[in-house]
């Protein structure tokens, strides 16, 4: 699966291709939770209220998945600000 593929998954939350979410911070300005996938790949999500930081949503590669076939690396997939 593509990096961006995970991303779609969470957004449109598609429960048949998650293994686990986790609640990781819960506040009023700030969300944080990990998904982890079949294939093994976790990936984080941050929200952030507007005012606080430089972005609102972000996606970040916590850990590529096993196999990796499309050589993926731990890092931030995508920032999205709305």
């Amino acid at each position: 699966m593509s990096a961006e593929k995970y991303v779609q998954v969470i957004m449109q939350d598609d429960a048949e291709k998650i293994v686990r979410e986790t609640p990781v911070v819960y506040e009023a300005a700030r969300l944080e939770r990990e998904y982890e996938f079949e294939d093994g790949a976790v990936v984080k999500y941050e929200w952030r209220d507007a005012s606080m930081e430089s972005f609102n949503h972000q996606f970040t590669l916590v850990r590529p998945p096993r196999p990796n076939p499309k050589k993926l690396s731990a890092g931030v997939i995508t920032t999205l600000d709305y």
